[in-house]
């Protein structure tokens, strides 16, 4: 699906080789080695890595020792090599690895691809999260949050839109939003989704707002609602991580039985059942539905 190559500005990236549809898992990388993500002791990692790099075969050795280096004369190089392309292994997790494939890909604030730690797989797996032409760079955002991207670059200091997005995500993660007023909140997760679709942006936090909207729906009672976000958040998440995504089978279980969540029975003051789940052929009268409280 891909190739390696050299991208003007950029030195050594990742091209596609053909059209690659959204969804589309393009790379599973096996870590060359794992290494403590609480750790910035210089001589320990290198020796670590050192240690690391003797058991690899002299293709790998030559790889890990072609990436960048963003630290050339700060670090030792071994260290530096591994502070420049190092993933943490899952969010919170006290392990990073070392990806040969992965670290060639560029970063972007505007990425077409998503990266997510794969803990059943063991591998970082990456999907396209927007469709890819041939021969368009392959790139991920490096970085956690589309306000920490703004804030390194300084590019989006004039997005009102990304503004307005990190402002209503703060909104809906106040919780008692939920009961206090649940239509605000609902509101406020379709003009994420609008918003980013005008930004195309269309990585793992699309699945999270449907996440979002599906609690808001059963901490309220509307059953039927939160089902279809379910299956919505379950559909979003299969586009950017895989059907064997970490914790993909519970949130299935939610299409069927949305009353096992947690926040079921809160308040029924949207009061609905499976039975009224609408079915429309035209997307947009179901969309009229859905987004109706």
């Amino acid at each position: 699906l891909y190739s390696f190559t050299h991208v003007p500005g950029k030195g050594m990236g990742i091209v596609a080789n053909y059209y690659i549809r959204r969804g589309t898992r393009i790379i599973s990388d096996a870590p060359l080695f794992k290494i403590p993500n609480y750790t910035s002791d210089q001589a320990a990692i290198t020796s670590y890595v050192t240690k690391e790099l003797k058991g690899k075969t002299k293709d790998e050795q030559r790889m890990f020792l072609s990436l960048f280096n963003a630290y050339p004369g700060e670090y030792m190089p071994f260290y530096g090599i591994t502070k420049t392309n190092a993933l943490p292994l899952g969010p919170d997790s006290e392990d990073a690895g070392l990806f040969l494939t992965v670290a060639r890909l560029n970063h972007s604030c505007s990425p077409n691809a998503n990266h997510t730690w794969n803990s059943n797989t063991g591998t970082e797996t990456i999907h396209a999260i927007r469709d890819i032409l041939r021969g368009e760079e392959i790139t991920i955002c490096y970085i956690g949050s589309d306000k920490s991207c703004r804030d390194r670059e300084g590019r989006r200091k004039d997005d009102k839109r990304r503004v307005e997005i990190e402002k209503l995500d703060e909104i809906v993660g106040q919780g008692d939003l939920l009961l206090l007023n649940a239509s605000t909140a609902l509101k406020s997760c379709r003009t994420m989704l609008r918003l980013m679709d005008e930004d195309r942006i269309y990585d793992k936090r699309v699945s999270r707002i449907y996440y979002d909207a599906f609690q808001i729906c059963i901490a309220n009672g509307d059953v039927a609602r939160a089902s279809a976000f379910a299956r919505k958040t379950v559909e979003e998440r299969v586009l950017c991580e895989g059907p064997d995504a970490v914790g993909l089978g519970d949130q299935k279980a939610f299409i069927e039985n949305p009353q096992s969540h947690r926040l079921a029975g809160l308040s029924n003051i949207w009061k609905t059942g499976l039975g009224d789940i609408r079915e429309y052929d035209d997307q947009e009268e179901f969309n009229v539905w859905l987004w109706k409280r």
